[in-house]
């Protein structure tokens, strides 16, 4: 198998989760050359490999997979549960705490986890309007 890239920026802490993944069972990773955080993450080749322009992200012969922990599991639907979970879920969750009473009502909170959803959003929008589905090409069982 060839050598699969991570795009990140070297010392990245979620980034050395993959390295170290990697050089545990034996596969070759290889730092993209020339990242620069905010500017090779925002070219449109790096959004259709992950729409919210994070990083790392792992670049393989199967399709990019994004989310730290997934790229540590190398797995595509660990991905989308990652997405769902640390980014989905958790401005769902500070939105609606406060609104149920669990937690203090700040407006200004309310506004950054509004604005956290609609991009996460908008994020699975631009990645669903290149792909069927978000896993592979078919329905699975």
């Amino acid at each position: 198998m060839a050598a699969l890239i991570l795009h990140s920026a070297s010392g990245n802490k979620n980034a050395f989760k993959a390295l170290i993944a990697a050089e545990y069972c034996g596969v070759k990773v290889l730092l993209s050359k020339n990242f620069e955080m905010g500017v090779s993450n925002k070219t449109p080749e790096f959004i259709k490999m992950n729409p919210l322009g994070k990083i790392p992200v792992l670049e393989t012969p199967d399709g990019a997979v994004f989310e730290s922990n997934a790229i540590a599991r190398y797995g595509r639907v660990e991905q989308w549960i990652d997405f769902a979970t640390t980014v989905v879920d958790s401005n769902i969750a500070r939105w609606l705490h406060p609104r149920l009473g669990l937690l203090p009502h700040v407006p200004a909170c309310e506004e950054i986890s509004i604005a956290g959803l609609k991009r996460s959003i908008s994020a699975l929008n631009t990645y669903l309007a290149l792909n069927t589905f978000l896993v592979g090409h078919s329905v699975t069982s």
